[in-house]
């Protein structure tokens, strides 16, 4: 059974006789009368009643038509998926989860805008967390720090992105002798942003009395404002923290930068997410 001898079959019912559906089809009248033989030797049944040179839809053809309508529409409605200026499909994005806060919500609401059809799942999770999902292909994209450098993926460079201090007001420079007192709020150990905070506080030797892991950049900030800590957070959330009473920021260095990339499964980079990028890739 092929569609077209459907879609053949449906206008012959539609439109009474072969002669009115032949002009609907655009062909000839014997090219219908051959798709219908067709169709029915491979039912194993007929579809019509045959009087001379009319047809008659017999009681199993008005049932085979509702079904036949139905999967000739569904191939039409399929087939718009491919057409037209406007992307169609569901992509599945995930990010950091300050990223959906700072760089990427009006970004997300542009690209809603500009293409409506498209569905779009989010979700934020941490950095290694993101990369196992784009390679068990349970996401299509996913923003993240890097460069990513892996056999199975592929990247571009996104957002500017950097560390900072966040340390109480009074407190001095981030030595040995500030830090040792206080509390250091960080990053999950499924973040690859811990391993550059780890390796910011090993190489100068210096040692918090406690460093605790917080999803929270708002709890973070609240703790140092109590002066219970220093926390790092990304630079792009300081206009949401700042102007804080109690707060200072002290800027990480070259160490601090930490860019985020578009990341994606290697030799999957189709028209239609190369278009998904060049649109968040805009500025906001």
């Amino acid at each position: 059974m092929k569609l077209s001898q459907l879609k053949f079959f449906c206008t012959v019912v539609e439109h009474k006789t072969i002669a009115a559906a032949a002009r609907e089809l655009h062909c000839v009248p014997s090219n219908v009368t051959l798709r219908l033989r067709e169709l029915e030797e491979s039912l194993g049944g007929e579809l019509f009643f045959r009087d001379k040179n009319r047809l008659y839809v017999n009681p199993k053809g008005r049932l085979f038509y509702q079904q036949a309508r139905d999967i000739v529409a569904q191939a039409e409605r399929s087939k718009q998926l491919f057409a037209g200026e406007h992307q169609h499909g569901l992509l599945n994005l995930g990010a950091l989860d300050f990223s959906l806060v700072s760089h990427l919500p009006a970004r997300i609401a542009r690209l809603r805008r500009l293409q409506p059809h498209l569905h779009i799942n989010v979700l934020s999770r941490d950095s290694l967390v993101l990369e196992r999902m784009l390679i068990d292909s349970d996401l299509d994209l996913a923003i993240t720090d890097g460069p990513i450098e892996h056999p199975l993926l592929a990247s571009q460079q996104a957002f500017d992105e950097r560390l900072v201090l966040l340390m109480p007001a009074d407190a001095g420079e981030p030595d040995a002798a500030t830090l040792a007192p206080l509390e250091f709020y960080t990053f999950s150990r499924e973040c690859s942003f811990r391993l550059k905070v780890d390796h910011w506080l090993a190489s100068r030797g210096l040692k918090p009395r406690m460093t605790l892991e917080m999803e929270s950049y708002a709890a973070m900030a609240a703790c140092v404002q109590a002066g219970c800590g220093v926390a790092c957070v990304p630079g792009s959330l300081l206009p949401l923290i700042l102007p804080a009473p109690g707060l200072k920021v002290v800027e990480m260095g070259e160490e601090g930068v930490s860019d985020l990339y578009f990341v994606w499964r290697r030799h999957q980079l189709s028209d239609e997410l190369q278009t998904i990028l060049a649109i968040l890739a805009r500025p906001a």
